[in-house]
């Protein structure tokens, strides 16, 4: 058994056995057809899954600040992307790799720093390992079921699906670690202004 996080190309080989076919050794090699296949489709999964904003992935009041030119620029692998906190009310929109004011019609008049929410893409390498696990049987259903159309051989079943996707749910509850009300700027801000300072803390 192993007893390391779950890498990539375990993940290609648990969906590469789950229709029969040999472990390999590298990802690299463009001859093998199955393996090429199964690795776009655990990229598709993945991102499919995070792009939802899990708890490993997600920025909350992130501050930036605009370039020389005015521009507020935003990681490549950003999928969402939002104001918030004290600058929530600046009204942006994601256009590739900045961010345009919807407002003022602009990409280039951002002065000061903004905070924002957002949604980054990470490498598979880079998940935890309840996430990990979902996306590795949510792809091997999808792959056995491309090839087969079945659940056959040491394939996994919806059931495995489904108790993946529980775990999953779980640990995502138990690492969110999140107060729905006071994480939200203009809630709290209603909260604390409305309450005896004693309550506080």
């Amino acid at each position: 058994m192993s007893t390391t996080p779950t890498t990539e190309l375990e993940a290609v080989n648990i969906m590469l056995a789950s229709i029969g076919e040999s472990p390999v050794s590298s990802l690299d090699d463009a001859q093998l057809v199955d393996v090429s296949i199964a690795k776009s489709i655990l990229d598709e999964t993945s991102r499919a899954l995070q792009s939802q904003g899990l708890h490993c992935n997600t920025e909350h009041e992130y501050p930036i600040v605009p370039d020389t030119d005015g521009q507020l620029n935003v990681p490549s692998n950003c999928v969402k992307i939002d104001t918030s906190g004290s600058t929530s009310d600046v009204d942006v929109v994601q256009r590739g790799t900045r961010l345009y004011d919807r407002k003022k019609f602009s990409f280039t008049t951002f002065e000061g720093t903004y905070y924002v929410d957002m949604v980054l893409l990470l490498d598979f390498n880079d998940l935890p390992e309840h996430v990990k696990r979902y996306v590795t049987v949510k792809s091997a259903r999808r792959f056995q079921g491309r090839f087969m159309g079945s659940d056959t051989l040491g394939g996994f079943t919806e059931k495995d699906e489904s108790e993946a996707m529980v775990y999953f749910e779980q640990c995502e509850a138990q690492t969110e670690d999140s107060n729905m009300l006071l994480d939200n700027y203009d809630v709290s801000k209603i909260i604390i202004r409305g309450a005896p300072r004693r309550a506080i803390r």
